[in-house]
């Protein structure tokens, strides 16, 4: 192994150059036991590789006990050789010193469980009917990371010089995770999925074409609304009693109200939206609702774009309502060319900050069609807003428009995809969205618990969540399942430089943890579900997954 190739990754607030520190670069691989792996916050140093804990306060972390894990001395060694890997190797490091103690808890009690069998820890991959102990082992909920981080561990195989588990093995883990998948996060059928982002493309391509005209007669409104609020009239809306003469004698020198002739019927047909907003959220001339189907479609507009990018992005729902204005960001990779990032804000504070998410460039225009109705709603509101916020608000920005009767936070802090599915039934058309058998085949293989679910029946209607897109961009990535006609329209969306970032040390960026831990993963099922078909084929049998072993259904 290079000894090069090692530096601590961890930063420290010290007027000390890095390079300067004692625990900067080992001289070999593992170190010597007098080597300094820690320095306190006046970078002298502190704990020797050979420490029974490794103390790292000054890097904000409770740091490392091996003392206290009771292993032998032999899988105690290999504990300390991969938490130090995971502090000098940058590909292994997640950011920050802190959030290296995820994988010291889960690989300690790898190796207790090889110690429990007699066996040292970079010998368990020999020993694939451990595989079900382990994943019994550990808790249900960090089987995902489990996966990642064993998968993480394999591609650094040169460096360490042994592994934990090999492909096979992770396979094995893989099939053994199956049953423990969320309903929540069912496979969405390629047909639905379909039909979900044609909708959503469909809502964008006709903003798109009336959005010089939408955002003039927003603006018309927003004036009109302050000018009578700034001049006392009580009736503020330009469209309510617009024929009638409100400017009484004893109010002469107040401006006169400002109305527009013809109510809000003749004002959308004189800006040639009233067409949009009839198709998409219903209006017909009505005093009561004509500045609230404004306020629909834009709604509409926002969820549709956002929806656009979860579906692309691997995020999850909190992560893409952090988002700013400025999120998107274009990458050169000398070989794949550009590549689209949805970058969070963490990472302009924290340059080690893994709030990196790959979108196909397709989410620009998401992301533009977002920051413009987010600009638009706070340059014409009547609350307040710094100057910072209007410079670079939310891309998911709330109702604040000076029409909106009741309270609505600057920026939305909950969103739900069901919800916004079914509240807009003319977009999303229920006969669309209807399971057929094929559907039903798809998603049964891919989330078997979904049979739990009252709705999840041929002929029922799909109930969509925001955790269903995160999960079927993962599978897509690595799918070999969906049929070739609808693979062919999916690659305008899905870039296949996503996979070869997510989980295999292909870029020098630091992608998003959790996210390249769903798309490896998948990866591994995906890997199971081709075995599966193999047995299925060679016996003649319908088999699919379930615990722990292949079940014969017939």
């Amino acid at each position: 192994m290079n000894k090069h190739a090692l530096r601590f990754c961890g930063n420290l607030d010290s007027s000390q150059e890095a390079s300067e520190l004692r625990n900067y670069q080992p001289c070999t691989f593992p170190p010597p036991d007098d080597f300094y792996v820690s320095v306190d916050k006046d970078g002298k140093p502190l704990s020797k590789y050979s420490d029974d804990k490794w103390d790292f306060s000054a890097y904000g972390s409770k740091g490392f006990n091996f003392g206290n894990q009771e292993l032998t001395s032999k899988n105690n060694d290999l504990l300390k050789q991969l938490i130090f890997l995971y502090l000098y190797h940058m590909p292994l490091f997640p950011g920050k010193v802190q959030s290296v103690y995820h994988p010291f808890y889960t690989l300690a009690k790898l190796c207790k469980l090889a110690d429990s069998h007699n066996i040292t820890l970079d010998q368990l991959y020999r020993f694939p009917r451990l595989a079900g102990e382990v994943m019994a082992y550990i808790q249900p909920a960090q089987h995902e990371k489990l996966i990642g981080v064993l998968n993480s561990l394999l591609r650094s195989e040169e460096f360490l010089g042994w592994k934990i588990a090999d492909a096979a093995f992770i396979e094995e883990l893989a099939r053994h995770r199956i049953p423990h998948i969320n309903t929540q996060r069912a496979y969405i059928p390629p047909r639905l999925w379909m039909s979900l982002i044609q909708s959503t493309e469909t809502v964008m391509d006709a903003f798109q074409t009336h959005q010089a005209a939408f955002e003039k007669a927003w603006v018309w409104i927003s004036n009109a609304y302050r000018h009578n609020i700034e001049n006392g009239y009580n009736q503020m809306s330009p469209f309510h009693n617009s024929e009638v003469d409100v400017n009484y004698k004893n109010h002469r020198s107040r401006k006169p109200r400002q109305v527009y002739p013809g109510g809000s019927k003749a004002f959308f047909e004189h800006y040639g939206i009233a067409n949009l907003l009839n198709q998409w959220v219903g209006y017909v001339p009505d005093p009561t609702y004509d500045t609230a189907a404004l306020s629909s479609y834009a709604n509409l507009v926002r969820d549709c774009a956002f929806t656009f990018i979860l579906a692309h992005s691997i995020q999850r729902v909190g992560e893409g309502l952090s988002l700013r204005s400025d999120c998107f960001h274009l990458d050169y990779d000398p070989t794949l060319g550009k590549i689209g990032l949805l970058v969070g804000e963490t990472t302009k504070t924290d340059p080690d900050s893994d709030a990196r998410w790959v979108v196909p460039t397709s989410v620009e225009r998401a992301v533009n069609i977002l920051k413009f109705l987010s600009h638009l709603r706070i340059d014409n509101t009547f609350k307040s807003v710094t100057p910072e916020f209007a410079r670079n608000p939310y891309l998911m920005t709330g109702q604040i428009e000076c029409w909106h009767r009741g309270s609505t936070s600057l920026n939305l802090s909950q969103w739900g995809l069901g919800k916004f599915v079914e509240k807009n039934h003319l977009l999303f058309e229920e006969a669309n969205f209807s399971i057929t058998e094929e559907d039903y085949k798809i998603a049964y293989q891919l989330t078997p618990r979904l049979t739990e679910e009252s709705w999840f029946k041929v002929g029922g209607t799909w109930s969509f969540s925001a955790h269903q897109l995160r999960r079927t961009l993962a599978v897509n990535l690595f799918t070999s399942e969906v049929p070739d006609s609808v693979i062919q329209w999916m690659m305008k969306h899905k870039s296949l430089n996503q996979s070869y970032y997510y989980g295999r040390n292909h870029t020098r960026l630091r992608m998003n943890t959790a996210a390249e831990q769903a798309v490896v993963t998948e990866s591994y099922r995906a890997i199971v579900r081709t075995l599966i078909e193999i047995a299925e084929n060679t016996l003649g049998e319908k088999v699919h997954a379930t615990g722990n072993y292949l079940i014969n259904v017939n």
